[in-house]
Protein backbone atom coordinates (compact mmCIF):
# COMPACT_ATOMS: atom_id res chain seq x y z
CA UNK A 1 0.00 0.00 0.00
CA UNK A 2 1.33 3.30 -0.95
CA UNK A 3 1.98 5.59 1.97
CA UNK A 4 -0.97 8.39 2.18
CA UNK A 5 0.57 10.77 4.73
CA UNK A 6 0.94 14.22 3.81
CA UNK A 7 2.86 17.08 5.73
CA UNK A 8 1.30 19.08 8.44
CA UNK A 9 1.03 22.70 7.08
CA UNK A 10 -1.39 24.24 9.94
CA UNK A 11 -1.86 24.12 13.91
CA UNK A 12 -5.29 22.54 12.61
CA UNK A 13 -3.68 19.69 10.57
CA UNK A 14 -0.93 19.00 13.57
CA UNK A 15 -3.63 18.90 16.24
CA UNK A 16 -5.90 16.52 14.01
CA UNK A 17 -2.56 14.54 13.62
CA UNK A 18 -1.82 14.40 16.81
CA UNK A 19 -5.42 12.78 17.71
CA UNK A 20 -5.15 9.70 16.37
CA UNK A 21 -1.45 9.24 17.21
CA UNK A 22 -2.74 6.57 20.20
CA UNK A 23 -5.57 4.84 18.46
CA UNK A 24 -4.40 1.48 19.16
CA UNK A 25 -1.24 2.29 22.10
CA UNK A 26 -1.14 2.15 25.58
CA UNK A 27 2.18 3.19 27.56
CA UNK A 28 3.00 -0.08 29.69
CA UNK A 29 2.55 1.18 32.95
CA UNK A 30 -0.89 2.89 31.33
CA UNK A 31 -2.16 -0.73 30.60
CA UNK A 32 -1.12 -2.27 33.67
CA UNK A 33 -3.06 0.38 35.60
CA UNK A 34 -6.42 0.74 33.37
CA UNK A 35 -7.03 -3.07 33.52
CA UNK A 36 -5.78 -3.41 37.48
CA UNK A 37 -8.79 -0.90 37.39
CA UNK A 38 -11.07 -2.84 35.09
CA UNK A 39 -11.44 -5.44 37.66
CA UNK A 40 -13.52 -3.04 39.66
CA UNK A 41 -14.86 -1.42 37.28
CA UNK A 42 -16.95 -3.15 35.03
CA UNK A 43 -17.96 -2.13 31.15
CA UNK A 44 -20.67 -0.55 31.33
CA UNK A 45 -24.16 -1.71 29.68
CA UNK A 46 -26.68 -0.23 27.76
CA UNK A 47 -30.69 -1.27 27.39
CA UNK A 48 -31.92 -2.28 23.79
CA UNK A 49 -35.45 0.20 23.40
CA UNK A 50 -37.20 -2.08 22.03
CA UNK A 51 -36.75 -5.11 24.58
CA UNK A 52 -34.87 -4.19 27.23
CA UNK A 53 -32.14 -6.24 27.10
CA UNK A 54 -28.89 -4.70 28.26
CA UNK A 55 -25.61 -4.83 25.79
CA UNK A 56 -21.66 -4.38 26.35
CA UNK A 57 -21.50 -0.18 25.41
CA UNK A 58 -18.10 -1.87 23.16
CA UNK A 59 -17.76 -4.51 21.14
CA UNK A 60 -15.38 -5.17 18.60
CA UNK A 61 -15.84 -5.23 14.41
CA UNK A 62 -14.98 -8.20 12.12
CA UNK A 63 -13.90 -6.59 8.86
CA UNK A 64 -10.38 -7.90 8.80
CA UNK A 65 -11.06 -11.37 10.78
CA UNK A 66 -9.83 -14.26 8.39
CA UNK A 67 -9.92 -18.38 8.69
CA UNK A 68 -5.71 -18.43 9.22
CA UNK A 69 -5.89 -15.69 12.05
CA UNK A 70 -8.58 -18.39 13.81
CA UNK A 71 -6.22 -19.46 17.02
CA UNK A 72 -5.46 -15.69 17.56
CA UNK A 73 -9.03 -14.73 17.24
CA UNK A 74 -10.33 -17.49 20.02
CA UNK A 75 -7.40 -15.90 22.48
CA UNK A 76 -9.19 -12.01 21.81
CA UNK A 77 -12.44 -13.19 21.80
CA UNK A 78 -12.22 -15.53 25.13
CA UNK A 79 -10.54 -12.53 26.50
CA UNK A 80 -13.19 -10.27 25.30
CA UNK A 81 -15.63 -11.85 26.76
CA UNK A 82 -13.84 -12.45 30.57
CA UNK A 83 -13.46 -8.06 30.02
CA UNK A 84 -17.71 -7.84 29.37
CA UNK A 85 -17.65 -7.75 25.76
CA UNK A 86 -20.49 -10.22 24.00
CA UNK A 87 -21.24 -7.70 21.04
CA UNK A 88 -19.64 -9.39 17.50
CA UNK A 89 -20.35 -7.04 14.32
CA UNK A 90 -20.00 -8.68 10.89
CA UNK A 91 -21.35 -8.91 7.40
CA UNK A 92 -21.99 -11.33 4.51
CA UNK A 93 -19.58 -9.31 2.18
CA UNK A 94 -16.25 -8.97 4.57
CA UNK A 95 -14.61 -11.99 2.70
CA UNK A 96 -13.90 -14.63 5.86
CA UNK A 97 -15.35 -12.87 9.06
CA UNK A 98 -18.55 -14.95 9.43
CA UNK A 99 -16.66 -18.20 8.62
CA UNK A 100 -13.69 -16.90 10.53
CA UNK A 101 -16.05 -16.30 13.90
CA UNK A 102 -17.98 -19.09 13.49
CA UNK A 103 -14.91 -21.31 13.37
CA UNK A 104 -13.72 -19.71 16.56
CA UNK A 105 -17.02 -19.71 18.55
CA UNK A 106 -17.24 -23.22 17.91
CA UNK A 107 -13.82 -24.04 18.90
CA UNK A 108 -14.20 -22.32 21.98
CA UNK A 109 -18.37 -23.76 22.37
CA UNK A 110 -19.07 -19.86 23.26
CA UNK A 111 -21.43 -19.37 20.94
CA UNK A 112 -24.51 -18.62 23.31
CA UNK A 113 -21.91 -16.31 25.29
CA UNK A 114 -21.72 -13.90 22.46
CA UNK A 115 -24.17 -11.14 20.57
CA UNK A 116 -23.96 -11.82 16.84
CA UNK A 117 -24.88 -8.95 14.57
CA UNK A 118 -24.21 -9.65 10.77
CA UNK A 119 -25.81 -7.68 7.71
CA UNK A 120 -27.31 -8.99 4.52
CA UNK A 121 -28.05 -7.23 1.26
CA UNK A 122 -30.57 -7.99 -2.31
CA UNK A 123 -29.72 -7.36 -5.56
CA UNK A 124 -26.69 -7.84 -7.62
CA UNK A 125 -23.72 -9.89 -6.26
CA UNK A 126 -21.45 -7.26 -3.85
CA UNK A 127 -17.76 -8.07 -2.58
CA UNK A 128 -19.13 -11.95 -2.27
CA UNK A 129 -22.64 -10.79 -1.23
CA UNK A 130 -24.81 -13.32 -2.37
CA UNK A 131 -27.84 -11.32 -1.86
CA UNK A 132 -31.39 -11.94 -0.24
CA UNK A 133 -32.06 -15.89 1.11
CA UNK A 134 -29.66 -17.29 -0.20
CA UNK A 135 -26.86 -14.91 1.77
CA UNK A 136 -28.74 -15.72 4.76
CA UNK A 137 -28.51 -19.24 4.86
CA UNK A 138 -24.75 -18.99 4.24
CA UNK A 139 -24.55 -16.36 6.90
CA UNK A 140 -26.02 -19.25 9.44
CA UNK A 141 -23.61 -21.99 7.84
CA UNK A 142 -20.46 -19.71 8.11
CA UNK A 143 -21.64 -18.40 11.20
CA UNK A 144 -22.16 -22.07 12.71
CA UNK A 145 -25.67 -21.31 14.49
CA UNK A 146 -29.30 -21.70 13.73
CA UNK A 147 -30.10 -18.17 14.93
CA UNK A 148 -28.26 -14.56 14.38
CA UNK A 149 -29.53 -11.95 17.40
CA UNK A 150 -29.44 -9.04 15.19
CA UNK A 151 -29.89 -9.07 11.21
CA UNK A 152 -28.96 -5.70 9.64
CA UNK A 153 -29.54 -4.31 5.93
CA UNK A 154 -26.32 -3.98 4.71
CA UNK A 155 -25.69 -0.16 3.76
CA UNK A 156 -29.24 0.24 2.86
CA UNK A 157 -28.87 -2.08 -0.16
CA UNK A 158 -32.53 -3.47 -0.99
CA UNK A 159 -34.54 -2.54 2.12
CA UNK A 160 -37.79 -2.33 0.24
CA UNK A 161 -37.63 -5.93 -0.80
CA UNK A 162 -36.00 -7.63 2.22
CA UNK A 163 -37.68 -6.17 5.07
CA UNK A 164 -40.72 -8.25 4.52
CA UNK A 165 -38.05 -11.31 5.31
CA UNK A 166 -36.51 -9.76 8.09
CA UNK A 167 -40.02 -9.46 9.98
CA UNK A 168 -41.03 -12.84 8.71
CA UNK A 169 -37.72 -14.36 10.20
CA UNK A 170 -37.57 -12.60 13.15
CA UNK A 171 -41.77 -13.55 13.62
CA UNK A 172 -39.85 -17.45 13.10
CA UNK A 173 -37.50 -16.95 16.12
CA UNK A 174 -34.05 -16.79 13.03
CA UNK A 175 -33.05 -13.48 14.08
CA UNK A 176 -33.90 -11.97 17.33
CA UNK A 177 -33.49 -8.24 16.58
CA UNK A 178 -33.82 -6.61 13.29
CA UNK A 179 -32.76 -3.10 11.56
CA UNK A 180 -30.57 -1.36 8.62
CA UNK A 181 -26.96 -0.29 8.25
CA UNK A 182 -24.66 2.28 6.69
CA UNK A 183 -20.93 3.45 6.71
CA UNK A 184 -21.59 6.60 4.60
CA UNK A 185 -23.24 9.84 5.27
CA UNK A 186 -25.02 9.88 2.10
CA UNK A 187 -27.42 7.47 3.34
CA UNK A 188 -28.51 9.06 6.06
CA UNK A 189 -31.42 10.35 4.36
CA UNK A 190 -32.72 6.99 3.32
CA UNK A 191 -31.89 5.32 6.91
CA UNK A 192 -34.09 8.28 8.33
CA UNK A 193 -36.93 7.24 6.19
CA UNK A 194 -36.39 3.87 7.21
CA UNK A 195 -36.78 4.55 10.73
CA UNK A 196 -39.86 6.24 10.49
CA UNK A 197 -41.49 3.28 8.21
CA UNK A 198 -40.61 0.09 10.23
CA UNK A 199 -40.65 -1.11 13.13
CA UNK A 200 -37.15 -1.57 13.54
CA UNK A 201 -34.89 -2.80 16.59
CA UNK A 202 -31.37 -1.15 15.75
CA UNK A 203 -29.58 1.21 13.53
CA UNK A 204 -25.72 0.92 12.76
CA UNK A 205 -24.22 4.28 11.33
CA UNK A 206 -20.93 5.70 11.46
CA UNK A 207 -20.39 8.12 13.60
CA UNK A 208 -16.97 9.94 14.85
CA UNK A 209 -15.22 13.09 16.54
CA UNK A 210 -14.26 13.53 13.16
CA UNK A 211 -17.92 13.10 11.11
CA UNK A 212 -21.21 13.61 13.06
CA UNK A 213 -23.58 13.87 10.12
CA UNK A 214 -25.37 11.51 11.79
CA UNK A 215 -26.18 13.71 14.88
CA UNK A 216 -28.04 16.09 12.57
CA UNK A 217 -30.74 13.17 11.81
CA UNK A 218 -30.23 9.55 12.45
CA UNK A 219 -29.69 9.95 16.50
CA UNK A 220 -31.72 12.28 17.42
CA UNK A 221 -34.09 10.01 15.37
CA UNK A 222 -33.13 7.49 17.25
CA UNK A 223 -33.89 8.79 20.40
CA UNK A 224 -37.25 9.87 19.75
CA UNK A 225 -38.38 6.76 18.20
CA UNK A 226 -36.25 3.78 21.02
CA UNK A 227 -34.20 2.89 18.35
CA UNK A 228 -30.66 0.96 19.71
CA UNK A 229 -27.91 2.62 18.05
CA UNK A 230 -24.90 0.65 17.14
CA UNK A 231 -21.54 2.99 15.48
CA UNK A 232 -18.93 1.98 13.25
CA UNK A 233 -16.32 3.73 12.28
CA UNK A 234 -15.70 5.41 15.47
CA UNK A 235 -11.89 6.65 14.55
CA UNK A 236 -13.18 8.09 11.86
CA UNK A 237 -12.71 5.86 8.64
CA UNK A 238 -9.91 3.37 7.78
CA UNK A 239 -8.29 6.55 5.49
CA UNK A 240 -7.91 9.12 8.83
CA UNK A 241 -6.10 5.63 11.00
CA UNK A 242 -4.07 4.97 8.57
CA UNK A 243 -3.42 9.25 7.62
CA UNK A 244 -2.64 9.73 11.74
CA UNK A 245 -1.69 6.56 12.99
CA UNK A 246 2.35 7.48 13.36
CA UNK A 247 2.13 11.19 14.92
CA UNK A 248 2.86 11.70 18.50
CA UNK A 249 0.82 14.48 21.17
CA UNK A 250 0.45 14.23 24.50
CA UNK A 251 -3.24 13.81 25.80
CA UNK A 252 -4.87 16.95 27.53
CA UNK A 253 -4.64 17.02 31.04
CA UNK A 254 -8.44 16.98 31.75
CA UNK A 255 -9.00 14.03 29.53
CA UNK A 256 -8.14 12.05 32.46
CA UNK A 257 -11.13 13.24 34.36
CA UNK A 258 -13.16 11.17 32.14
CA UNK A 259 -10.45 8.19 32.75
CA UNK A 260 -8.69 8.41 29.46
CA UNK A 261 -5.27 7.09 29.14
CA UNK A 262 -4.79 7.18 25.04
CA UNK A 263 -6.12 8.74 22.33
CA UNK A 264 -8.20 5.86 20.91
CA UNK A 265 -10.25 6.12 24.61
CA UNK A 266 -10.32 9.49 24.10
CA UNK A 267 -12.21 9.13 20.88
CA UNK A 268 -14.50 6.45 21.83
CA UNK A 269 -15.41 8.03 24.65
CA UNK A 270 -16.78 10.94 23.11
CA UNK A 271 -19.03 8.64 20.78
CA UNK A 272 -20.11 6.93 23.74
CA UNK A 273 -21.10 10.06 25.41
CA UNK A 274 -23.83 10.46 22.85
CA UNK A 275 -26.95 9.41 24.56
CA UNK A 276 -28.73 7.72 21.68
CA UNK A 277 -25.52 5.18 21.30
CA UNK A 278 -26.00 1.85 22.66
CA UNK A 279 -22.43 0.12 21.44
CA UNK A 280 -19.57 0.62 19.55
CA UNK A 281 -17.60 -1.61 17.36
CA UNK A 282 -14.11 -0.86 16.53
CA UNK A 283 -12.39 -3.64 14.34
CA UNK A 284 -9.20 -5.22 15.13
CA UNK A 285 -7.68 -8.74 15.26
CA UNK A 286 -5.02 -7.53 18.23
CA UNK A 287 -4.98 -8.70 21.75
CA UNK A 288 -3.57 -5.44 23.27
CA UNK A 289 -5.86 -2.81 20.78
CA UNK A 290 -9.28 -5.01 22.01
CA UNK A 291 -8.37 -4.52 25.62
CA UNK A 292 -7.58 -0.57 25.18
CA UNK A 293 -10.83 -0.14 23.58
CA UNK A 294 -12.91 -2.20 25.86
CA UNK A 295 -11.84 0.16 28.57
CA UNK A 296 -12.40 3.06 27.25
CA UNK A 297 -16.13 1.36 27.89
CA UNK A 298 -15.51 1.57 31.51
CA UNK A 299 -15.91 4.60 33.97
CA UNK A 300 -17.37 8.00 33.72
CA UNK A 301 -18.32 8.75 30.18
CA UNK A 302 -18.41 12.19 28.91
CA UNK A 303 -21.54 14.51 29.90
CA UNK A 304 -22.31 17.13 26.91
CA UNK A 305 -20.00 20.09 28.39
CA UNK A 306 -16.87 17.83 28.32
CA UNK A 307 -18.55 16.54 24.71
CA UNK A 308 -18.24 19.99 23.43
CA UNK A 309 -14.53 20.51 25.27
CA UNK A 310 -13.52 17.52 23.40
CA UNK A 311 -14.89 18.59 19.89
CA UNK A 312 -13.58 21.94 20.64
CA UNK A 313 -9.84 19.86 20.50
CA UNK A 314 -10.58 18.39 17.09
CA UNK A 315 -11.83 21.51 15.99
CA UNK A 316 -8.53 23.76 16.65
Amino acid sequence: MSDSRKPVTTRRDAVKLGLFSGLTALTAGGLRNAFAADAVSPLLTRVIPSTGEKLPCVGIGTNSFALADVPNLQVVLKRMYELGGTFIDSAASYKESEAATGAALEAMKMRDKFFISTKISSGAKIMGDLGGEKSFERSLERLKTNRLDLLLVHNMLGTEELMPRLLDWKKAGKIRYLGVCTSQDSDHPQMVECMKKYPIDFVEVNYSIAKRDSELNVLPLALERKIAVVVNQPFGGKHEENLFLNNTRVLPTWAADIGCTSWSEFLLKFVLGHPAVTTVVPGTTKLEHMESNLHAGRGVMPDAAMRKRMADVWNV
